[in-house]
């Protein structure tokens, strides 16, 4: 419902804002809009972040953790984040790490109707799938497994774990990102 909401806003931004280039005349409403439209493309990611395997903490191996971060990025008109929010904390002794991780990132930047880098703060998260499931799945610690195998791994709280008689019993955090920490989380920089 809160996506709904917010493309429903940004259209009437978009709209309005055209409105403002024609010149007031009586009778006719003006309305006076604070802010900018969308960019007109989204930063794209320059690498494969979410089969990538973000690095480990050996709590987290050590448990066979399966958790995600959820982070907004503050993205400067060259691609380059600027500032992170932990919009909900991955545990694990992770949360370092998620923040480095975080700053790694590059993008192709936001373009604005004129085709000009702009800069936009992106919502994304960071996935730490289950150590030994993912050595068991793909044989190795630095590739995550195609997101249609990992969707086959029950969410937390759903039922059994995945791979009952094995050691690598798992749930998968399916965890959203809590939006209203966006505006009381402070931002992290380096």
């Amino acid at each position: 419902m809160r996506t709904t909401s917010l493309a429903v806003m940004l259209c009437i931004v978009v709209a309005t804002s055209e409105a403002l280039a024609e010149e007031p005349t009586i009778g006719r409403e003006v309305i006076y809009v604070d802010g900018t439209a969308p960019p007109k493309v989204f930063p794209k990611p320059k690498k494969g972040y979410g089969s990538i395997a973000p690095p480990y903490s050996d709590y987290a191996i050590e448990h066979d953790t399966w958790t995600r971060a959820w982070v907004l990025l503050d993205i400067d008109a060259r691609g380059i984040v600027k500032r992170v929010k932990l919009l909900k904390k991955p545990g694990a002794d992770l949360d370092k790490i998620a923040i480095d991780r975080a700053f790694s990132m590059r993008f192709d930047p936001a373009l604005d109707g004129a085709g000009n880098p702009v800069p936009m703060k992106l919502v994304t998260n960071i996935e730490w799938v289950s150590w030994g499931w993912m050595i068991m799945f793909e044989g190795v610690g630095t590739r995550i497994p195609a997101q249609h195998h990992i969707e086959k791994v029950p969410c937390a709280g759903s039922g059994n774990p995945l791979l009952m008689d094995s050691k690598h019993r798992t749930y998968r955090d399916c965890t959203p990102p809590d939006l209203s920490k966006i505006a009381s989380e402070p931002w992290i920089t380096r």
